[in-house]
């Protein structure tokens, strides 16, 4: 009988490109796919955000890719997107026009703005917490001598709750809230630090848990772990480093991750790490080709994804609970991968099952 891990690794295993939707028919640098983002709810009908470069969030039905809107309203590059974890119809989006943006997708409209405060710089990145209550946003500088901010927002009001600005001294590039636990929060930085928060103390001297270095400029960080106490952080010189929220203890480290591939493993930069029965990395050439990896030491390649991309990828979401992968890339594209037999059978049975059997005429001889 196949363990837990192995059914769980089945399902990586089993990809394939089922759906693929053009956010612009010409590949053009205005229209580059930077984030995507799903609505937290369950069935067919959820949907999928999806930012391009040309400042503007398409809306796609998640079964099947259809585009089904289109909200305009932000001047210039979006830097990240989220549906809310409890009202399925609200999203939240982020850019470097200092501004964070409410949207109910129904309507296509804004309905509240975020704005930061005096000179602060736009917005690098976002995130709302789990109960949806606080959004929390970090900043960008251009010069030595300017501080960078975590900056709090109550969700309801629309009103400052405060900043941070001693835990780091150049760029934001993630933000990233816990999954269940409201008032912890991660944060990564080009200046090599991730740092993991607790917003419930009073200042941001006590309120700092962790600082994690990294010892080089930080691309991306998540939660992960069985019980989402860890912290994973992918680095842009390519090295994977993930620690212990709960202890500070180093869990993983692997550097310099595409030079050790040789041969047909060959990659041309890292993604981002997904999690299913354990956290995999998901590693990318410039021609399109995406390679879902284990974190071991050697790492070995799980399934390599063909046929999708034929530019960079830039984002990726994994759905846990429906098996499949979004990815986005710079040639407008924006794929599902699935196991798409498997689902094509599944929906046959329930057909099947749903189709009423008509009961036999009485013959009278």
């Amino acid at each position: 009988m196949a363990s837990v891990e192995e059914k769980l690794s089945s399902h990586l295993q089993s990809l394939n490109l089922c759906e693929k939707s053009a956010i612009a028919l010409e590949k053009v640098e205005e229209n580059y796919i930077l984030d995507v983002a799903v609505q937290n709810k369950s069935g067919d009908g959820k949907l999928v955000a999806a930012t391009s470069s040309n400042h503007d969030i398409r809306l796609y039905q998640h079964a099947d890719l259809s585009v089904i809107g289109k909200l305009t309203g932000h001047t210039d590059v979006i830097t990240g997107i989220r549906f809310a974890n409890t009202e399925d119809n609200v999203l939240y989006s982020s850019a470097l026009d200092k501004c964070i943006k409410c949207w109910d997708e129904r309507s296509g409209k804004c309905v509240q703005n975020y704005e930061a405060p005096g000179e602060i710089r736009g917005f690098s990145s976002f995130d709302i917490n789990s109960n949806d209550r606080v959004i929390a946003a970090g900043t960008e500088c251009l010069t030595a001598a300017e501080d960078v901010h975590i900056i709090f927002w109550d969700r309801r009001k629309t009103v400052i709750l405060g900043s941070y600005s001693e835990s780091h001294q150049d760029d934001i590039t993630q933000v990233r809230f816990h999954p269940n636990q409201p008032d912890n929060l991660a944060t990564g930085s080009t200046d090599g630090l991730v740092c993991v928060f607790d917003i419930s103390q009073t200042s941001e001297d006590d309120a700092i848990s962790w600082t994690f270095n990294a010892e080089s400029s930080v691309a991306r960080i998540g939660w992960t772990g069985e019980k989402q106490t860890e912290v994973y952080c992918i680095t842009h010189d390519d090295s994977l480093q993930v620690w212990d929220s709960v202890e500070g203890d180093d869990v993983v480290e692997r550097r310099n991750v595409r030079e050790k591939l040789q041969g047909t493993e060959t990659v041309d930069y890292m993604v981002d790490c997904l999690y299913t029965d354990k956290l995999y990395l998901v590693m990318g050439t410039h021609s399109g080709d995406l390679k879902i990896m284990t974190i071991d030491d050697p790492a070995s390649v799980v399934k390599t994804l063909k046929g999708g991309h034929k530019a960079t990828v830039r984002c990726l979401h994994w759905d846990d609970t429906t098996h499949t992968l979004l990815t986005g890339a710079e040639d407008s594209l924006l794929c599902k991968w699935s196991d798409c037999v498997q689902q094509m059978a599944d929906n046959k049975k329930v057909k099947l099952k749903m189709k009423r059997k008509e009961p036999k005429k009485a013959k009278p001889y």
